[in-house]
């Protein structure tokens, strides 16, 4: 595959794959933060991840694709660990943590992923993801509120927890091709989610033994309903394959750049829902952008 800089000229439209999946991605966590209000994390995450299963069985089976390669049950359970665990962590995230602090730290995909790299494969990271560290790691903290601005809102927790999932997802990443090289995107997916789903029924048993598990259906359910079907087509499903479809058209540089709007559309986002950030999330957030602008940046020469 040949990477491409940018869009030749007069095919900007090139670019749209790339815009429509960052705003699904951003979109994502104020959605979920909402749902949050009325609904528990546990159940949130098992329905979005029955959907997205159902959704990828269909494809799948509509576009003919052949079934993966065997790779064992350890192999497959320890990719529906990366899978499930990045996704009940982001859930968790998004619903307890503060959403702009949530949309702020995600974007800091491309250090945690250059770092997690380093330690399981001995990959040094780039020099510019160093020089970007001095300021997105403090960009994140500022950007997170020491205690929640309502009840039930746990910023730290939800920053820790965002973290966390990056890890999960990184780890997925590096282990995924190794282990089902010649499987076609959909049918990859199509076994993450599968292998994913007892890690996903594990967390419900749990929230159900604590009771943590609630659902208000009645206050808004045409709401409900509509933010959890676009929370899992539209990230989950659509958003994941426009991504791949981006990084062919422009290239993988061009398309990892637009990474850096995810703060700003999801902050956006998140003020329609009425979170309105302060200065300090604000700088916190700039300073997020412009570390990950420099970790992205290519070296001199």
């Amino acid at each position: 595959m040949v990477e491409q800089s940018a869009a030749p000229p007069g095919r900007r439209w090139l670019h749209l794959p790339i815009l429509v999946t960052v705003t699904f991605w951003a979109a994502q966590v104020p959605a979920m933060h909402e749902l949050g209000q009325r609904w528990d994390a546990a159940t949130l995450n098992l329905l979005r991840y029955s959907i997205a299963l159902v959704v990828f069985s269909a494809l799948a089976a509509a576009l003919s694709t052949p079934p993966a390669a065997a790779i064992g049950w350890r192999r497959g359970l320890a990719l529906g660990g990366c899978f499930g665990g990045f996704g009940i962590l982001y859930t968790l995230a998004s619903t307890l943590g503060d959403p702009v602090a949530v949309v702020t730290a995600a974007a800091l995909m491309p250090v945690t992923a250059s770092l997690i790299s380093w330690a399981v494969d001995g990959t040094r990271p780039r020099p510019q993801i160093w020089r970007a560290l001095p300021l997105a790691v403090p960009g994140a903290i500022l950007a997170t509120p020491v205690s929640g601005a309502s009840p039930g809102q746990y910023p730290v927790f939800g920053l820790v927890a965002i973290l966390a999932a990056q890890i999960l997802w990184s780890l997925y990443s590096l282990l995924l091709p190794r282990w089902m090289p010649a499987a076609s995107q959909i049918a990859q997916t199509y076994r993450s989610v599968l292998w994913s789903v007892p890690y996903h029924l594990a967390a419900m048993a749990l929230a159900v033994s604590l009771g943590l598990t609630h659902a208000d259906t009645a206050s808004a359910p045409a709401l409900d309903a509509g933010l959890i079907i676009g929370a899992t087509l539209g990230p989950l499903v659509l958003g994941v394959m426009l991504w791949h479809v981006s990084v062919r058209q422009i290239g993988l540089p061009m398309s990892a750049l637009y990474l850096n709007l995810i703060p700003v559309i999801g902050t956006a986002i998140a003020m329609l829902f009425g979170t309105v950030p302060g200065v300090q999330q604000l700088l916190g957030a700039g300073l997020v952008i412009l570390g990950m602008v420099v970790a992205q940046s290519r070296p001199p020469g």
